[in-house]
């Protein structure tokens, strides 16, 4: 259901409401005190201050300010995204903070912000204290608040810092809140703070607040001035209905493609019910196409049969008379035989000859296997030929011992090569610590009082001497090149922690303030030393020297380059780290030189040995040769008798050729009967095989009928052979099998009826031989026949839900179609009236921006703005372009058009003041302005410092300002209260306790806190 059409909602102010910030406590924040600041609400506040350097940059005034923001959930800080990680940087840092390292103070890892806050009118009653914990691990941001003050008020610093983790837990009654909830909570959905902070803490962007207005594009000025006024809220609200209207859209788009998705599936649900009912209707066709291939095959069988039967009783009687002709001529070929001995004479000279072919043949075998020996050692000489080619005709000991040498020389480099590398390493490794202020023996010393948890530091490292004092100076300090400087409180300590390091030079710093040596620089407090040594050690000329009379001491001087100072000291261990890389280079090139050398002798080498190899080679040809010669002289005489007993055995042969010429007669007579009486007997068992495979019982089995019954069946359809009804019955099983899903493709995924169904199929299909199948077709479908069976109730149920289900479907697509429309109106509705709204809120704001203009004697200034209405899940932009005149009757000119720097802050704070004159509820919303009146001449600062009084006042907006040193006397005149903070010296961790100017004329919001504030202050 959609909620009735109603006015966006207001804006909620959260826990805090209304009220206003009055005082603002800190612990461990940057260098601030613990001391509870006041603050003058509803009034522009100056913030300015004292720095160690006279000014007021380095005061803390910046560091106060940002904690304000932080109490106050500044948007810029980023606590909803990066859970105040960023904020947590105002915590004291030592380094940040310029503490001397030697003081040993520790960095802070939390800390507190504590802020009262009353409404004007009953602040007693009123008051609510926030608190907010900042810490350096996660969470990094929290806050709690609990009515009444809740204000550390010990007497000194340490008991305060006590006492504030007390007052954090006794302010957790209404619970704890992340860094994402902590500004809706405590301040409600519009931001109760805006500043600009110059502080690399956080991300810095252009903005109104830091007059940077040229930097911003028009969208950026209208969200600033939206915020400012206070709407934003009602955007927020837009977005949410957008948003609502948006997930309406994507409901109804995701109903449409689950409706297509599901449409898709329905659909191959309803392929499948139509696939298997085709699967049905081509089953019944192979089945009764099968029927009259089996009544063809039957028929056909019968009339074969009848004919068969006269043709196996003619061939028998033709096999009867071939088998009497062939025992005939069986007897006169056995009388022929009787005749032995020509053959006995035959068989003998042909044994003879074997054996000399035998003899022969061995011969040769054995020559074919020295010939093969020649083959291999041919190849082996043609192998190590080539390498002679870097053969320089020394022998291999030479070739060896020149290898061995070159060898021996890579190594010697190898040597030189790492240690030039560790000689590189050395040089780093000494320039890092020249560079850490560790050089030489006092580097070493320093490391020892640091493991005594004492701080040394080089003397050299930190003297700096005028180039026309380094005559005198160098020489009168080079004897302390190695003295470290230590702590005088601590010297004792550390001479018995070097007592070990035999030379030790340790130095105290001074024990008061002295002044320092003209032209002689040291960050080191050791001015004493240096006095002393200038006033021991005097100076002397021709040459120049110094010398000490008492001990009859001269050093000379003459240094070619500045030895004092980390600086120097620094370059010339760079110099040596130079050359020892200079030095590994040059090592490098010599080695790859000498690796060659070894690569070249390795290939002498080898190429010697292969000379000396290639003579045994030479050798062994030698001697093969010699044997393939012995056998060429015995295999003639070999092949002489082989053809002797092949002449005998041709004699003999002639012999008996006669006597068997007869017998070859008879033999060849015998063969043609006996081939005669085998044709006969082939021809009568090939009449009885054609018979016996017509298989006609299995026919009339198959058939399952009399032969009437098949010709009746026949008779009724047209002449078609028996191979294209077979072959028709089973492509209509093949359509049967295929629209049911079967993938006879994947044996092995089918269950085993159905694969032995698929395999019997396949043999059916392609056996062209006509005879009977071992399996009907009606057997081979019955798995197929089983299954479309058990499915035709379910597919006709199938059918009928998806129609149902199709026609809710469109019921509830129509249903979000008109939601939809109804949240479009909706959404339509609550955007015009917005514009509406934002429109009216920016013509106010314009209508201010001129009358500021020209209550400073300005030519009058307007704002022009264009609404752009989000189309989807985006922002609402509104592009503003301020613009104002430059004389009476000149046109008004965009912001970006004007060179005036001064000019445009001047500007970009009166737009600012407009958009607050034209909120309605500013109670308790805070300004920070840092580094106020940067570049804005006398007469614009005045004007601008005024227009933040007043418009401070007239909308109770607290305005907080940072003043330089150029713009306080100005801001004093019109301020409502002045806040100084002084950090006069490094030497000094946290400065001291903030001063505060100002009046107040709600006597019981001064009574509010006037306890907290007054304790642990002196009465100065």
């Amino acid at each position: 259901m959609i909620e009735p059409l109603s006015l966006p909602r207001t804006t909620s102010r959260g826990a805090i409401g209304a009220r206003q910030l009055v005082a603002v406590q800190t612990f461990d924040v940057a260098r601030l005190t613990n001391h509870a600041v006041p603050l003058v609400p509803g009034t522009f506040i100056a913030v300015s201050g004292q720095g160690p350097k006279g000014d007021s940059n380095g005061s803390g005034k910046t560091s106060f300010l940002a904690a304000v923001s932080i109490l106050l959930a500044d948007p810029q800080w980023r606590l909803d995204t990066q859970g105040g990680k960023s904020a947590a940087g105002v915590l004291f840092r030592p380094d940040s903070a310029g503490v001397d390292p030697a003081q040993q103070v520790r960095p802070a890892t939390s800390g507190y912000i504590a802020g009262v806050f009353a409404d004007r009118e009953a602040p007693l009653v009123s008051a609510v204290t926030v608190w907010v914990r900042l810490s350096t691990s996660a969470p990094y941001v929290q806050a709690r608040w609990s009515a009444g003050v809740h204000l550390a008020d010990a007497a000194d610093d340490a008991d305060r810092d006590l006492q504030a983790d007390d007052l954090w837990h006794a302010v957790r009654g209404n619970g704890t809140f992340s860094a994402r909830k902590m500004s809706e909570v405590l301040y409600g959905d519009a931001p109760r703070c805006l500043t600009y902070l110059d502080t690399p803490l956080r991300l810095t962007v252009p903005s109104l607040l830091s007059q940077q207005m040229t930097e911003m594009d028009p969208r950026d000025i209208g969200e600033s001035l939206i915020a400012l006024s206070g709407s934003k809220a009602h955007l927020d609200e837009e977005r949410e209905q957008r948003g609502q209207m948006l997930l309406k859209q994507r409901e109804r788009e995701e109903a449409l493609e689950h409706a297509a998705d599901q449409f898709l599936r329905e659909e191959a649900e309803l392929k499948g019910v139509g696939d298997r009912d085709a699967a049905r209707a081509e089953l019944a066709q192979a089945e009764e196409t099968w029927r009259r291939y089996l009544a063809t095959r039957y028929t056909s069988a019968l009339g074969e049969e009848r004919v068969l039967v006269e043709q196996v009783t003619a061939a028998a009687e033709h096999h009867e008379e071939a088998v009497e002709q062939t025992r005939l001529v069986e007897a006169e070929l056995a009388e022929l035989r009787a005749r032995t001995d020509l053959a006995t004479a035959e068989e003998r000279a042909r044994r003879d000859h074997d054996l000399a072919k035998i003899e022969t043949e061995r011969l040769r075998q054995n020559r074919a296997e020295y010939v093969g020996q020649m083959t291999s050692l041919d190849a082996e000489r043609d192998r190590l030929s080539p390498k002679l080619d870097a053969w320089d005709g020394r022998s291999t000991e030479d070739t060896l011992d020149a290898l061995q040498a070159a060898t021996s020389q890579r190594g010697e480099l190898v040597v030189l090569h790492q240690q030039a590398e560790a000689a590189v390493g050395s040089a780093e490794q000494t320039l890092r610590r020249a560079e850490a202020g560790l050089s030489g023996e006092a580097g070493g010393v320093i490391d020892v009082l640091a493991q005594a948890g004492i701080t040394g530091t080089a003397l050299f490292d930190n003297i700096e001497l005028d180039d026309d004092l380094r005559p005198t100076w160098e020489p009168r300090l080079w004897p302390w090149r190695d003295a470290v400087v230590v702590d005088h409180q601590r010297m004792s300590e550390a001479i018995a922690a070097v007592a070990s390091v035999a030379g030790a030079q340790l130095i105290a710093t001074d024990h008061w303030p002295s002044h320092s040596v003209d032209g002689v620089g040291c960050r080191l407090p050791v001015n004493g030393f240096l006095t002393e040594l200038r006033a021991r050690v005097v100076d002397g000329a021709d040459p120049v020297h110094v010398h000490d009379e008492a001990l009859g001491l001269r050093i000379g001087s003459g240094f070619a380059e500045p030895v004092t100072g980390r600086e120097a000291l620094v370059e010339r261990k760079r110099r040596e780290l130079r050359q020892a890389r200079e030095r590994l280079e040059e090592i490098t090139k010599l080695l790859e030189l000498v690796v060659a050398a070894v690569d070249l002798a390795q290939s002498q080498h080898e190429a010697a040995l292969a000379a000396e190899q290639l003579g045994v080679v030479h050798s062994k040809i030698d001697l093969v040769t010699a044997k393939i010669q012995g056998l060429d002289d015995l295999l003639g005489p070999a092949i002489e008798r082989e053809r002797r007993a092949r002449q005998a055995w041709e004699e003999a042969f002639a012999l008996l050729k006669g006597h068997a010429a007869q017998v070859a007669l008879l033999q060849e007579r015998l063969k043609s009967r006996q081939k005669d009486e085998k044709g006969r007997c082939d021809q009568l068992k090939a009449v009885r095989r054609k018979r016996e495979d017509l298989q006609l019982e299995r026919w009339r089995q198959l058939w399952g009928g009399d032969e009437q019954e098949a010709v009746d069946l026949l008779a009724d359809h047209p002449s078609v052979t028996a191979d294209q009804l077979r072959v028709q019955a089973i492509e209509h099983l093949t359509r049967a099998v295929g629209l049911y899903g079967i993938d006879e493709r994947d044996p092995d995924g089918l269950s085993a009826d159905l694969r032995e169904a698929v395999t019997q199929r396949q043999v059916l299909a392609a056996d062209p031989t006509g005879r009977p199948p071992s399996v009907g077709l009606n057997v081979v479908a019955m798995p197929l026949r089983t299954r479309l069976d058990g499915t035709a109730g379910s597919d006709h149920v199938t059918r009928s839900r998806i129609e149902a289900e199709r026609a809710n479907r469109t019921e509830i697509l129509q249903d979000l179609d008109t939601q939809l429309a109804d949240w479009t109106s909706r959404v339509t509705v609550i955007q015009d009236m917005i514009e509406q709204r934002v429109e009216n809120i920016l013509k106010r704001v314009g209508a201010a921006f001129n009358q500021l203009d020209v209550d400073r004697g300005g030519c009058g200034a307007e704002i022009a703005f264009t609404s752009h209405r989000p189309a989807g899940p985006g922002e609402w932009v509104w592009d503003v372009v301020p613009r104002w005149r430059r004389s009476r009757n000149g046109a008004y000119v965009p912001y970006r058009e004007v060179a005036n720097g001064a000019q445009v802050k001047v500007y970009a704070v009166q737009l600012v003041l407009a958009a607050l004159l034209s909120d309605v509820d500013t109670h308790g919303r805070v300004l920070v302005l840092d580094e106020l009146g940067n570049s804005l001449g006398e007469v614009n600062r005045k004007d601008v410092l005024g227009a933040l009084k007043r418009v401070a006042e007239r909308q109770q907006v607290t305005i907080l300002g940072t003043c330089q040193d150029s713009v306080l006397a100005d801001a004093a005149d019109v301020c409502g209260e002045l806040m100084w903070f002084s950090h006069s010296s490094t030497a000094n961790a946290y400065n001291h306790p903030t001063r505060v100017w100002g009046f107040d004329d709600n006597v019981e919001r001064v009574d509010l806190t006037a306890d907290w504030l007054t304790a642990g202050r002196g009465n100065g």
